[in-house]
């Protein structure tokens, strides 16, 4: 392979040297070589490719191209995809974490995305992810409704707004831990105490 590189070098047949690069493993000089001499490869399907072959080199990967000084050479939203096709929800985890970490409005769906594919897989991760306050513009209904199919009630009560729901949860209050049950809301408690005087 590395005898196939250096002849592709030396004819300038980029998309060949790109594909060796990738290879061999060597996906940094990737972009620095592709905008060395021009070309533009379909990022997007380099990124796939890298990571069937070796899936953390494919998480550093996709973090280069989307952190490119140029601005980000695939679509955040491709590379979230690329992951999930090959059901790697900790690298999108990881990848997103990073991607997402200046918790801009525009980001909300991709905010949203991220607690979906963890709370449906890794509740304890989005449990975490929610603890650490990170994001604020992610779906907030959606959110409590899968927390609240989670088992996660004290984040389903910190997300809803609805009486109803609110209710529904209490009611179920005893999958909450004996300390989470005395950060109830003041709005949760008063429906709370107007769920036990109505069983009574």
């Amino acid at each position: 392979m590395t005898l196939a590189l250096s002849v592709y070098l030396r004819a300038n047949v980029p998309n060949k040297v790109v594909a060796c690069f990738a290879e061999t493993g060597q996906f940094a000089k990737i972009v620095v070589y592709a905008k060395r001499v021009g070309y533009t490869p379909d990022y997007a399907a380099l990124l796939q490719h890298v990571t069937r072959l070796n899936p953390e080199h494919g998480a550093e990967f996709a973090s280069q191209l989307v952190n490119d000084e140029m601005g980000p050479l695939v679509d955040v939203e491709r590379v979230v995809d690329v992951f999930m096709s090959q059901n790697m929800i900790q690298q999108a985890t990881s990848f997103l974490l990073d991607a997402l970490k200046e918790n801009r409005p525009e980001q909300a769906h991709l905010q949203t995305r991220l607690l979906e594919m963890n709370l449906m897989n890794a509740p304890q991760v989005a449990d975490a992810i929610l603890g650490n306050n990170m994001f604020s513009h992610y779906d907030r209904p959606r959110i409590a409704s899968l927390c609240e199919k989670a088992g996660l009630a004290q984040r389903a009560l910190e997300h809803y707004d609805d009486i109803a729901d609110i209710k529904r949860v209490v009611v179920h209050s005893n999958q909450l831990q004996p300390e989470v049950r005395l950060a109830l809301t003041p709005l949760s408690l008063v429906v709370a105490v107007a769920v036990t005087s109505s069983s009574c």
